[in-house]
C-alpha cells in the first residue's frame, strides 16, 4: 500500500533528525556518566512524546509548531545535561527542592566549585539548538493517510502498554515531566503547611525551680566535615582553639540524617526524624516547645532570609520571639551577591541577647560555616593553608582555612558565653555545637560538594558535635552531666537532636523520648542509622 520510500518521508517528518538529538542526548549522555542511573525506557517514552509536537506540524504545516518544540526540548534538555554534569546523576525532585530553596549567591558558588571540562557538551548542544532552528524539516511531503495511520498505532500502543500491570502508568511519563508535576504539589503543599507552621502551645514545664536562670545556646554549623577537623584527628592543625580547650566534650560518632541543610535542620529540631517524618504542619518543633516552657527566644543568623521562595529553615526562625538575620546584603543588589559575609557578625548580636532580662533564654546561633565557595568564608589573616595552584589543591586550601575560621568563630562564641556565665553566676548555662551535614573535598570519589547520585559518601554526613557545660550547670545538674560525658562516644543521628535539647535543657513533656535522648541514661545506642540514602551507615 505504501512504498519504502513513503515510509522514510513519514519517518522523517515525525521524527526530524535535529529535534531527535535534543530530545535524546541529555538521555544518551546520562549512559555515559552513569549507565546505572539511567534510564533506556525514557528513550521509547520520548520519542512517543515526540509526536505531540510533530504529528500536529505534518498536519498542519506550521513552522511555529516546529519551533516550539525545539526551544520546549532544548530547555528542558539544557538542564538534565547541566545536572547530569554537575550531580553526576538524572534530573530528580529532590534536586528541584534544593534549588527551591538556594539563593543566587548559593547557585553561582556551586557552579564555579562545580565547573568542569564536561560544560562544554552544554555549549554543543547549544549549537545545535541554533541550528535546527536555522534548517527545520519544511519542503517535505507525505501522505498523511500513513500520518494518521502511524499516530492511531502508537497512540493505542501507549494505552495498551500502559494498561498492562507489569508497567505502572507513570512510566509513559517524560523525567521532566513527572518531577515537574510532584514538584508542583510539593510546593503547593509547602506553602499551605508554611501558613500553618505558626508556633504552637505544647505540654511542656521546666523541671527544676522556675525561679531558676538558664540559658541554652545551640550553634548550628554548616558544611563542616569533623574529617577536616584537627579536633578530631585531622593531620592538619585546623582547631588551634577548640583543641586547646578543656571544658567541652566531644562526641566522637555523631552523623547527620541528611546531607542538605533544608532537611537537616528541621529533622534535627523537630520531632519529625528519618524513622518518624512528619508534614510542617504536624511537627513540633524546639521553638514550640521553649516557647510553651516560658523561654524568651532568638534566632540569630548569618545565612541569607529568603532563597527562590522562603524557605523552611527561615520560616522556623521567625517563630522566635526575636528572630536576627544579619546577613541580608546578599540578596540587596546583584553586585552584593558575591560580597563575603563572616560569621563574627554574629558576636554583637549574641552578646545582646545574653543581656536580655528574662530568666530563661533559648538562642540559636546560625552560622555560614564552609558554605561554598569556601574562600568567601574567611577573612585573609586566616589564608593560612596554600595551595600547588591546581583547582584541586586550591579548593582543599580554602576549606580548610574555612575551617581554621570557624574554629575562631565557635571558640569566641563559647568564650563569650563562658564570660556571661562567670557573671550571671546563678545561671545555668548550656551550648551544643553540631553542623548541619559534611562535606566531600576530595575525601571520596574524588568528588567535592554536598551531593551524591548513586552511592553517599560517609564524608556528607559525618560532623562535629561539641557540648559545653558551665560551672552552674555541672554543679546544679551533676548526674545529667555525667551521662553527658559518659556518652560522648555512643552513635547517634542528629535527627533525634530535638529530644536531647529537651533532655538537656530539663525540660519535662511526653513529648520527650527518652531513648532517642544521646544524654540520657536510656539512649538506645543500638539503633540502626540507615540515612537518607537507605543504607544502613555502620554497615555499609
Amino acid at each position: 500500500m505504501f512504498n519504502r520510500r513513503e515510509i522514510v518521508k513519514t519517518i522523517e517528518l515525525l521524527y526530524p533528525p535535529y529535534l531527535v538529538l535534543l530530545v535524546l542526548a541529555p538521555i544518551i549522555i546520562g549512559f555515559f556518566i552513569d549507565y546505572d542511573l539511567s534510564d533506556s525506557f525514557s528513550l521509547v517514552v520520548n520519542l512517543i512524546w515526540m509526536l505531540v509536537f510533530t504529528i500536529p506540524y505534518v498536519l498542519f504545516r506550521k513552522e511555529f509548531i516546529y519551533r516550539i518544540a525545539l526551544c520546549v526540548y532544548f530547555v528542558i534538555g539544557f538542564i538534565e545535561i547541566g545536572h547530569w554534569i554537575t550531580m553526576e546523576g538524572p534530573l530528580t525532585i529532590t534536586s528541584l527542592l534544593i534549588v527551591s530553596n538556594t539563593n543566587y549567591e548559593e547557585a553561582l558558588s556551586f557552579l564555579d566549585m562545580k565547573s568542569t571540562w564536561g560544560f562544554v557538551m552544554l555549549i554543543l548542544y547549544t549549537a545545535v539548538f541554533i541550528m535546527a532552528l536555522r534548517k527545520s524539516s519544511k519542503g517535505k511531503t507525505a501522505k498523511y493517510k500513513l500520518v494518521h495511520i502511524g499516530a492511531v498505532v502508537m497512540v493505542f500502543g501507549l494505552i495498551i502498554f500502559s494498561l498492562r500491570n507489569s508497567i505502572p502508568k507513570y512510566r509513559f511519563l517524560p523525567q521532566s515531566a513527572k518531577i515537574s508535576y510532584t514538584l508542583i504539589n510539593e510546593l503547593s503543599d509547602y506553602k499551605k503547611a508554611g501558613k500553618e507552621n505558626v508556633l504552637k502551645k505544647v505540654d511542656v514545664v521546666f523541671h527544676e525551680d522556675p525561679n531558676q536562670q538558664q540559658t541554652f545556646v545551640l550553634i548550628i554549623g554548616e558544611t563542616c566535615s569533623r574529617n577536616h577537623m584537627s579536633l578530631y584527628g585531622a593531620n592538619v592543625n585546623t582547631n588551634p582553639r577548640l583543641s586547646n580547650r578543656d571544658d567541652i566534650i566531644k562526641y566522637t560518632d555523631v552523623v547527620s540524617a541528611y546531607n542538605y541543610t533544608f532537611e537537616s535542620i528541621p529533622a534535627m529540631l523537630s520531632q519529625s526524624s528519618l524513622d518518624k517524618e512528619l508534614d510542617i504542619a504536624e511537627r513540633v518543633d524546639v521553638l514550640d516547645v521553649f516557647y510553651s516552657a516560658g523561654f524568651e527566644t532568638y534566632w540569630i543568623s548569618n545565612q541569607s532570609p529568603i532563597g527562590i521562595w522562603d524557605n523552611v529553615i527561615s520560616g522556623m526562625a521567625r517563630k522566635s520571639d526575636n528572630p536576627k538575620f544579619v546577613n541580608t546584603n546578599s540578596n540587596s543588589s546583584q553586585e552584593a551577591i558575591l560580597s563575603r559575609a563572616y560569621d563574627e557578625n554574629l558576636f554583637e548580636p549574641f552578646k545582646l541577647a545574653l543581656e536580655d532580662s528574662s530568666k530563661h533564654k533559648f538562642i540559636v546561633l546560625h552560622l555560614m560555616g564552609s558554605h561554598n565557595t569556601y574562600s568567601k568564608r574567611y577573612p585573609p589573616e586566616f589564608s593560612e593553608f596554600k595551595n600547588d595552584g591546581s583547582k584541586r589543591e586550591r579548593l582543599i586550601a580554602e576549606y580548610r582555612n574555612s575551617i581554621l575560621y570557624n574554629d575562631f568563630v565557635v571558640d569566641s562564641l563559647l568564650t563569650i558565653l563562658e564570660r556571661y556565665s562567670l557573671t550571671a553566676k546563678d545561671d545555668i548555662s548550656s551550648a551544643i555545637y553540631v553542623a548541619d551535614h559534611g562535606e566531600n573535598v576530595y575525601d571520596e570519589m574524588d568528588r567535592i560538594g554536598h551531593d551524591y547520585s548513586n552511592e553517599m559518601p560517609k564524608v556528607l554526613v559525618e560532623i562535629p558535635f561539641v557540648v559545653w557545660l558551665s560551672p552552674e550547670y555541672l554543679k546544679q545538674y551533676k548526674r545529667k552531666a555525667t551521662s553527658i560525658v559518659e556518652n560522648k562516644d555512643m552513635p547517634y543521628v542528629t535527627d533525634y537532636l530535638f529530644h536531647s535539647i529537651l533532655d538537656i535543657n530539663k525540660l519535662k513533656s511526653p513529648l520527650l523520648e527518652e531513648s532517642k535522648s544521646v544524654f540520657n541514661n536510656n539512649f538506645d545506642y543500638t539503633r540502626e542509622r540507615i540515612l537518607v540514602d537507605g543504607k544502613d551507615y555502620d554497615r555499609e
